[in-house]
Formats: structure tokens, sequence, C-alpha cells
């Protein structure tokens, strides 16, 4: 059902009209990025929170101070994986992406004091590799540099290695970044156009379509659940809006006291929406909306 309620969504985006703005009906869940950890000179250290599950688990890495890869859990606590220096993504299984401590691009799975960190290995010929997104069957999204970094592209990986590059057609060069992917292996992102706007994409199926916000100049898409619910930022000449898209409307999405806020993740059967209000150590939120 879901497959096909997605094969439905994607050709209905090929052209969207301009809409009235509504706002999401959205519950706010506000955390402290506080952690136990402190740096040698007794400054306290945060979580910068970057992706998000379906049991609430955080990832994300420490500041200030040395940069080490952390996982925020459902109660609150805060736990350091060793070997890493940031993770950006963690999928239902337990398994995160990021960075070792070589800011090489690895899969991080096991007990956060003994991880098995393995590198992300791609079946084409690159200089790094970032990665922004994973799903539960271990596909991978993000981006990665020719070999001698001229240029970079997006990319899809499956979990045996097999790997297609990502650019959007009539994007600008190094133009195409992949920032979330689905269960159902849909993935969304942004391209810089020829028209030198930033627009929104979703990847399904070999189908590419544009995702805009109304009259903005910049759309950029973090995460997609598995029912097609799709979440970010948009900028225009008059307003920064959070949003929320779904079945060819779009959402507006305000904290509860109008402040900023940032969309970071969204995970993909709960829901859950990652958030920030601000720099290292202002609150962070879990929301739920609709």
């Amino acid at each position: 059902m879901l497959r096909a309620l997605l094969l439905t969504l994607v050709p209905l985006l090929w052209s969207l009209a301009t809409q009235a703005q509504t706002h999401a009906a959205c519950t706010f869940n506000f955390f402290s990025p506080t952690t136990k950890f402190t740096t040698p000179n007794g400054r306290p250290v945060f979580i910068q929170p970057l992706g998000i599950n379906d049991f609430g688990t955080i990832v994300g890495y420490a500041i200030p101070g040395t940069r080490r890869g952390l996982i925020r859990w459902a109660n609150g606590g805060v736990t350091q994986v060793k070997g890493t220096n940031r993770l950006v993504a963690r999928n239902d299984h337990g398994i995160s992406v990021g960075f070792d401590l070589k800011d090489q691009a690895v899969l991080v799975d096991g007990p956060t004091s003994s991880p098995t960190i393995t590198p992300i290995v791609l079946d084409v010929n690159n200089g790094g590799v970032n990665p922004s997104g994973i799903n539960k069957w271990g596909t991978i999204v993000g981006q990665y540099a020719t070999p001698d970094f001229s240029s970079s592209h997006g990319f899809k990986r499956f979990n045996n290695g097999t790997t297609h590059t990502l650019d959007f057609p009539g994007a600008l060069p190094n133009g195409t970044w992949p920032t979330g992917i689905n269960d159902d292996g849909t993935v969304v992102g942004f391209y810089f156009g020829s028209d030198r706007l930033t627009h929104g994409f979703i990847f399904h199926n070999g189908q590419w379509a544009t995702l805009d916000y109304p009259h903005a100049s910049a759309t950029f898409p973090a995460g997609i659940t598995n029912a097609g619910k799709i979440v970010g930022g948009a900028i225009g000449n008059t307003f920064n809006h959070a949003f929320l898209y779904e079945t060819g409307t779009f959402k507006i999405i305000s904290l509860p006291n109008g402040g900023p806020k940032g969309l970071l993740s969204i995970s993909p059967k709960q829901g859950l929406i990652l958030g920030i209000t601000g720099g290292a150590g202002t609150p962070a939120f879990i929301a739920k909306c609709q």
C-alpha cells in the first residue's frame, strides 16, 4: 500500500500549484542537549543532534572541544561512540552512518564502547564519501567526490555495495545533495538549478520530481517517512519557514513560542521530527506533526 501511495505521489509532484499556506498541527517535546561530559578546562559539552530513528534515539556529535560521535537515548542518557567523530543518521536496526576519527565515512554497529566500524565503500571511483541517510535495509545516500576532487555527485548505495550516481537532470555541476531516504528507497534532497535557485527533489524508482515550496528561492527537504511525509525548510524574500509536505500540501511548522527552528530529520515509521532552536547548548526538540 505504501509503495502504491508513493508511486502515485511522485508523478503528482512534477507540477505543484501555488496554494494558501496553513499551519501544521504539532506536538513538541523539547529537551536539553546537555551531556555528562566536559572539556579538559571544565566547559560543558553538548550533543549537536543530526538524526533520529523511530525509537527516539538521536545521533550527532560533541561540541565544543574534541569532536566525538554521540548517541542520545530515548531516556535522555548520552553515550560516546568509541572510534567516531560524528554520527549523522541511524536506522531502526541500530546501525548508524557517520565518520571515524580520520574523517572517513563509516557504518557503525554494536556496543558504543566497542562498536563494529566498517568503511563505506562505493563501487564507483571516488575521492571521499559524505553519507547523509540510511534506511532499514542498509541503503545509504549522500554525496561523493571524484578522485581529483574536481566535482561531486549524489549517490544511493545498496547494502551489497552496488552504487547508483544521483545527479538531478539539468542541475548545476556539484549541485545534487541527497539528504534522506525512507524504507521504500525514496530519496529526498535538494539541487542547485541553472536558474540559480535551490530546488527540492524526490527520487523514486528511477523518476525525478522537483519539490518547490511556493514562492521560495530555496527549498531544502530534510527527510521523508514511509507514508510520504516530507519535512524541511524554505527561504523566500519575506519568509524562512520549516515545513511539512503531505499529499500535495505544504504546511508551516511553527514553534509554540514562535522562535527560530531548523528541521534536521524525520523517522520513517513514527514520523518523529528532530529539530533545533539555535546553536550549541540551546534546546532541541522532537515533534510530531500533521
